[in-house]
């Protein structure tokens, strides 16, 4: 587990070029694969606002209305290009909990940004996001992990 000072040091280079990466103020810990999401997800070109709470990570193009720390991520509106994550360090485990984007390069990038250095001792799990064989397609082309669905 890497401490918050030594986390935040790791975010400051991206928060210098305009992106919002925020931990809440609980989260005094984060492991190291959750900071390389966060930060693969913040050098997507479209991704501007990350949020890390004990346990979601999600990333927008947008924060919700009103919400000035919290990405949006609706599949209802267009122009959000957006992933929330739901994940459990103990078990090792993440969930594509909800992926927002009508570009489908950029729904294939956040997906792929989680996958490519996705460790292998975690497991993907599919609860929520399911649509036109796309997940069993992932699911063969990354079939050294065990799947959760």
């Amino acid at each position: 587990m890497i401490k918050r000072k030594e986390f935040e040091k790791l975010f400051q280079p991206y928060i210098e070029q305009g992106k919002q990466i925020w931990v809440i103020t609980r989260v005094k810990e984060l492991s190291q694969e959750i900071i390389t999401m966060a930060l693969n997800l913040a050098s997507l070109d479209f991704i501007n606002y990350v949020q890390i709470c004990d346990e979601t990570l999600m990333a927008s193009n947008i924060n919700c209305p009103n919400r000035p720390k919290v990405p949006f991520v609706n599949e209802l509106y267009p122009d959000v290009n957006g992933i929330h994550l739901l994940y459990l360090d103990i078990d090792k485990g993440i969930d594509f909990w909800s992926i927002a984007s009508s570009d489908e390069n950029h729904y294939e990038a956040m997906v792929e940004t989680v996958l490519t250095d996705f460790p292998n001792e975690w497991t993907p799990c599919i609860m929520m996001v399911w649509g036109d064989e796309y997940w069993e397609k992932k699911m063969e082309k990354y079939d050294q992990f065990e799947w959760m669905y």
